[in-house]
């Protein structure tokens, strides 16, 4: 397990996101502001060959009729469900304030709050979902136990997260890049093995990896080709896990 040591104040991370997201020029901008405006003039939502793969097979191709988010966002993803299926019973939980009005906004079933909150939810759910999230929990320890809670029984938990492995893509590295963000705002760092064992250490079962096999479209940089190269012949470390795991 790759995770930071430093503790940071629930404060310190409400502040963190804050500025992530609303800032001028926010490292999030791309969700906080493009994506709402997308959603809000009633665009094709888009999220992605693999993300939208993920959810047609383990989510609208079976029985599930109810998604929790851990890290909803401005509501992408509930949008995007709400559009497939109607039907399920979606559940947003969003830390940063202006994200989940906008989420609000856009008439969906959301909480402003951390992850913790799940303890406080009456309801269990046979979805569980974080896009780019887990990496961020401080306390994986108290989240792994909550979302075991709270899933049903056979019930999924879907994920993706950075995979750590991609530094050795670039031998010739810093010691300290990660090629990823550094604490405090990635705080757990997963590759596909020890993912599998941390959750098979709660008493999830059937978890299933798969990796991003090409890098992200980027034609202005020569290490992309290099990277796609690499690829084809399996010799290039994905960019994303995405996970699957089963209650």
């Amino acid at each position: 397990m790759i995770f930071c040591l430093d503790k940071y104040s629930q404060e310190e991370l409400v502040t963190l996101y804050d500025k992530l997201y609303n800032n001028n020029s926010a490292k999030y901008e791309s969700y906080s502001v493009n994506e709402y405006n997308m959603l809000l003039k009633g665009e094709k939502i888009k999220i992605g060959h693999n993300r939208s793969r993920v959810l047609q097979k383990h989510v609208f191709n079976s029985k599930y009729k109810s998604v929790l988010e851990i890290g909803s966002g401005i509501g992408l993803m509930g949008a995007y469900i709400r559009s497939e299926n109607a039907d399920i019973e979606y559940l947003g939980i969003e830390i940063d304030k202006e994200a989940y009005k906008k989420s609000k906004s856009l008439n969906l079933n959301t909480i402003n709050s951390d992850f913790k909150i799940m303890n406080d939810i009456e309801d269990s759910f046979d979805v569980i979902l974080l896009w780019e999230v887990i990496e961020h929990l401080q306390d994986l320890k108290l989240f792994m136990d909550l979302a075991y809670k709270k899933l049903n029984k056979n019930g999924k938990i879907i994920l993706s997260t950075p995979n750590y492995n991609k530094i050795l893509n670039y031998p010739e590295r810093a010691k300290d890049n990660l090629y990823q963000d550094a604490p405090p705002i990635h705080l757990n760092f997963f590759t596909k093995s020890n993912i599998i064992t941390i959750f098979e250490s709660y008493n999830f079962k059937n978890c299933k990896v798969k990796i991003k096999r090409f890098p992200y479209l980027n034609l202005k940089s020569s290490q992309f080709y290099k990277n796609v190269c690499k690829a084809i012949f399996n010799a290039y470390q994905g960019s994303t896990i995405f996970f699957v795991a089963q209650k």
